[in-house]
């Protein structure tokens, strides 16, 4: 029993250190999962937590056995549903353009932590519920594009890759002075690396 728990954990290890890319590599990883966002609104409102959809592609290249960088391309987003007042039964939503910058470092076979820049545009902005005048005012509450700081790890096993991200917002969002407006949001990705 022994000798086949040995086997199994060697054999687990093999699988993990053949997934880690070779030195002078490069790899593409599409990628799909969620993303739960924290958009703060104004100085006495705090937060809003809201879940969307994260889909998108990645270019990895290695520059050693242990350390590699990534450029990305997704698109991310959130919806929020009114609970009370005006708002209540209504649906906002912005999606935005993400373009990730990342450098990945293994620290453990298959196991890297990453930390990068990201270069954010709005694509979309609604709010479900007003006329069209009032949609085109609504999105002119936010900036075309904000950058954000991605920090997180990721674990790759025959091909796949799980990736857990925070990205923490450095700069507003919103247009309006007097709002604070600043975006970071949680992803869970599962991609595949080609």
């Amino acid at each position: 029993m022994k000798k086949l728990f040995c086997f199994i954990a060697a054999a687990f290890i093999s699988v993990s250190a053949s997934a880690q890319s070779e030195t002078g590599s490069i790899t593409i990883q599409p990628n799909v999962g969620m993303t739960v966002a924290s958009a703060t609104s104004d100085a006495g409102q705090g937060s809003k937590c809201a879940v969307g959809l994260t889909a998108g592609v990645e270019g990895m290249y290695m520059f050693t056995d242990k350390f590699g960088a990534t450029l990305g391309v997704s698109l991310t987003g959130y919806n929020i549903s009114g609970k009370e007042g005006p708002e209540k039964g209504k649906i906002s939503s912005n999606y935005y353009i993400c373009v990730p910058v990342m450098a990945d470092y293994y620290v453990a076979p298959g196991l890297a932590l990453k930390a990068g820049v990201s270069v954010n545009f709005l694509a979309t902005s609604k709010f479900d519920g007003e006329n069209k005048v009032d949609g085109e005012k609504y999105r002119n509450l936010f900036k075309r594009g904000f950058i954000s700081i991605p920090v997180g790890a990721s674990y790759e096993i025959n091909g796949f890759v799980f990736d857990a991200r925070y990205n923490i917002g450095v700069r507003k969002i919103m247009r309006a002075t007097e709002i604070k407006g600043t975006y970071n949001a949680f992803s869970f990705t599962v991609g595949y690396k080609f």
